[in-house]
């Protein structure tokens, strides 16, 4: 695609965990670990390998 100006990598983070269980809501992703920066940095050359400006 040649439209494409950069992607943005925007990992997973729980920092809004609290927030849900403030509002006494079900946190339905209670478990997911975010992403370790190798499997983001592997995410990003691959990216990369396709002409892409990526950045994270």
């Amino acid at each position: 695609m040649t439209n494409i100006e950069k992607i943005e990598l925007l990992p997973y983070h729980q920092l809004g965990k609290h927030n849900w269980e403030v509002m006494g809501e079900k946190y339905t992703l209670d478990g997911v670990q975010p992403p370790k920066p190798d499997t983001m940095d592997n995410l990003k050359a691959i990216l990369e390998s396709y002409s892409h400006k990526v950045m994270y």
